[in-house]
């Protein structure tokens, strides 16, 4: 007797439904177990800073460790046929588990100039009403509460912000040009929880959690939905999103999440149409192009990655007239971004430059100086980025700090790969580990007989190398002393989005081990990747943030 088409979804069913009970059954667990050592540990260590015997920071951190933990063991067959799973799991248990602990104190970059942009999208363009809570927000200054010394004064500062009278203390206006609501636009999630945050009469504190953890959903799914994009070549792309600077930045108030997580998507969309044999259509090349024009929206200043998608083939598309279309589409959209990136940078080169470069700081008077001494900037710009390994200036645990030299080097690696704002710097062990990582699942995460061709890596080397020699002129204009031999102000995290363009076609196909591999052995390497990774972002968390927490 033929079965029937219901009989055979029976078995996938019941399947589904055990796995969702394990998955219950390991959060439950690891509640349980989590309660035990921080008991265990406020027993033994006495007193913390946050207030008698418990530690709500740490038992969040224990529980997201055991439950982690135990999903990947729980769903230990998702490792060889659906990794993206295991990766949503780590990914979403880490931005949440960081949202909480930085709930605590303001850490991260321009917290009080992202919250008042915030609160400038909420009102609507109109009068922006600011309560004693706000005040204290959009005043916070992250070297403030950097050490572990003022943890008493700042949770008792933090606790009052949820007990102030929520009448509006004053008002300023909010921006009036179009323009600054459009590069704005990361910015209206969090304006949509706030608002309705506050209709609910939710606690403050609470909404400034809430704030981080909207940021972190929005990367950890958007990021999810780019991995399941791929035929091959899922680790190095679940590496670099589960760097600890990009988790990090993705848990805290500011632009970082929308910027990485929509251009990791758009890629991750291109580089799955030229791994694929099927033809590229219009609604996928639009998801594509919105991501990381959207994306780009925060940062224009990345719009030449545009053009890596010309790398399509003809072949690929429907019809002929499609593929005129996505690319004229293409050309011009990236046209448009040069000009949004130029007009401001043209604009603000007459009004001095920004501010907090200092007193000495000219845009225009920096702009003729180079002009004028074209060799001297030009050696300015090669000392800056070239040296391989060294850096001079600045330091490895304080990402303020200006460095004279070497920004690409080894030594500064760690404020590229492990990066948590104005918290000590993890131990340098993490930064091998990640370069280990990174090279390893560059060169292997491939098949030995599939590739791109050496011109997908050469343009989008010479186009990444374009942007960072943009983005360090742009720097030398707006935030440096005019004629300094240094460049102020340039992050070392304004390397991330450009890791996976660049790695996603770079390095020889005779190491690929995909399509070699049979299923255990793609889960061994798959699981020593996500695992390895996973172990990275909660040590070092632990190693820079939690340990203060006493």
């Amino acid at each position: 007797m033929p079965k029937r088409a219901s009989d055979a979804k029976i078995p996938e069913t019941s399947s589904q439904r055990g796995l969702a009970l394990r998955i219950f059954a390991t959060a439950i667990a690891s509640g349980v177990l989590a309660l035990v050592c921080a008991a265990a540990v406020g027993i033994v260590l006495g007193p913390f800073s946050t207030g008698g015997r418990f530690n709500p920071y740490w038992l969040v951190f224990f529980w997201t460790v055991f439950f982690v933990g135990g999903a990947m063991y729980a769903c230990r067959n998702w490792f060889a046929t659906k990794p993206e799973n295991i990766y949503l799991i780590i990914v979403l248990a880490a931005t949440f588990a960081f949202s909480f602990s930085i709930s605590v104190r303001a850490i991260g970059w321009d917290t009080g100039v992202h919250y008042r942009n915030m609160m400038c999208f909420a009102s609507l363009a109109g009068e922006v009403d600011v309560t004693a809570s706000d005040d204290e927000m959009m005043a916070a200054s992250p070297l403030e509460y950097a050490g572990d010394t003022e943890l008493i004064e700042l949770n008792e500062r933090t606790d009052d912000l949820d007990v102030r009278d929520d009448a509006p203390v004053r008002s300023f206006g909010a921006p009036k040009t179009p323009m600054w609501y459009v590069t704005g636009a990361e910015y209206i999630p969090y304006a949509l929880v706030e608002r309705i945050s506050n209709f609910l009469h939710v606690p403050f504190t609470c909404v400034l959690v809430m704030l981080n953890m909207t940021g972190a959903l929005f990367y950890s799914l958007v990021t999810y939905f780019g991995m399941k994009k791929l035929r091959w070549g899922k680790m190095p792309y679940a590496v670099i999103a589960l760097l600890p600077t990009s988790v990090f930045l993705a848990s805290t108030l500011g632009y970082s999440y929308w910027l990485f997580s929509l251009l990791l998507y758009g890629f991750a969309s291109l580089v799955g149409m030229l791994q694929g044999k099927q033809t590229a259509d219009a609604v996928a090349l639009a998801k594509m192009l919105v991501a990381l024009l959207v994306g780009m929206l925060p940062r224009v200043v990345y719009f030449p990655l545009l053009f890596l998608c010309l790398l399509i083939p003809t072949q690929r598309f429907a019809t002929r007239s499609l593929a005129l279309v996505y690319r004229v589409t293409l050309v011009g959209s990236a046209m448009v971004a040069f000009g949004v990136w130029l007009v401001p940078k043209l604009v603000a080169g007459t009004l001095g430059g920004d501010l907090r470069g200092g007193d000495e700081v000219d845009a225009s008077k920096q702009l003729v100086y180079v002009l004028t001494h074209p060799l001297e900037f030009a050696s300015t710009l090669g000392g800056f980025l070239s040296p391989p390994l060294r850096m001079e200036g600045g330091a490895a645990d304080v990402e303020g700090v200006n460095m004279v030299s070497g920004y690409l080097s080894a030594e500064a690696s760690p404020g590229l790969f492990t990066n948590y704002g104005y918290l000590p710097r993890a131990h340098w062990a993490f930064t091998a580990i990640i370069w280990a990582l990174l090279i390893i699942t560059t060169l292997t995460n491939k098949p030995r007989t599939e590739g791109y061709g050496p011109l997908p890596g050469v343009v989008s080397l010479v186009l990444c190398a374009g942007i960072l020699v943009m983005i360090v002129t742009a720097m030398y204009l707006d935030f440096t002393p005019v004629g300094l031999p240094e460049v102020h102000g340039v992050q070392r995290r304004y390397v991330i989005p450009l890791l996976y363009p660049l790695l996603a076609f770079v390095g020889p196909r005779v190491l690929g081990l995909d399509g070699r591999l049979r299923q255990k052995g793609t889960a061994v390497y798959n699981a020593v990747v996500l695992g390895g990774m996973a172990a990275v972002l909660f040590t070092s968390w632990w190693y820079s943030a939690l340990v203060t927490l006493v």
